[in-house]
């Protein structure tokens, strides 16, 4: 009767793993979680070194300014390809990681539609002040990306991610025209919104399961 019992517990277990996720725990994995923890630290040096020449504690020059507005994008496209290699050679398993990816993946992808609505709005009005309501938006669907982990995981922690995303996201729309607040919000959403929680999640993918 135990050594049933025993195996029974072990199956369930098992089916558990599948639908958790074994070890990577609902999350985006260790090179998952890597890539989107360096998007928030690259992109929030980026927004930090335009706040402190706005300032005016600094001056890059034109071209320290071309560097820092393509550099964190190169690098950040570097980083995701070597991620996509990764990932193909170790498919994912369990219902809530694919969730979880398939909800970064789209959001991911209207991103990139909505450079194109902001970028040409902002090309057709000659006015630079549509293209920084894209930010904006960007993190209101990082929220709403969030929200929905926070309800498949039930971790108090992603509903702050949640609503600290959402947050943010509503003031830098309302703060266009102040550009030292809206930099500084942006570079603390991504530094505290998007570093720390990517590089949180890769340390719990890499702890064993328990």
């Amino acid at each position: 009767m135990n050594d049933k019992l025993k195996t029974a517990q072990d199956d369930l277990a098992f089916l558990r793993g599948l639908a958790e996720g074994s070890n990577e725990r609902g999350g985006l994995g260790v090179a998952g979680g890597a890539l989107y923890g360096s998007a928030g630290v690259l992109y929030g040096i980026q927004t930090l070194s335009y706040f402190v020449q706005e300032k005016g504690l600094i001056s890059l020059g034109t071209t320290g300014n071309i560097v820092m507005a393509w550099a964190p994008t190169v690098i950040f496209l570097i980083l995701m390809t070597i991620v996509i290699i990764i990932d193909r050679k170790n498919p994912q398993r369990g219902v809530t990681n694919r969730a979880v990816n398939a909800a970064f993946s789209g959001t991911g992808i209207a991103n990139l539609a909505l450079v194109l609505v902001f970028a040409s709005a902002a090309a057709r009005n000659h006015d630079f002040r549509y293209w920084l309501f894209h930010p904006a938006v960007v993190f209101i669907l990082q929220g709403a990306v969030w929200y929905v982990i926070f309800v498949l995981r039930k971790r108090a922690w992603m509903a702050l991610v949640a609503i600290g995303w959402l947050v943010s996201g509503v003031a830098m729309g309302m703060l266009i025209h102040r550009a030292d607040l809206y930099l500084a919000i942006a570079t603390f959403g991504l530094f505290a919104l998007m570093g720390a929680p990517g590089f949180f999640m890769m340390r719990q993918a890499l702890r064993p399961a328990a």
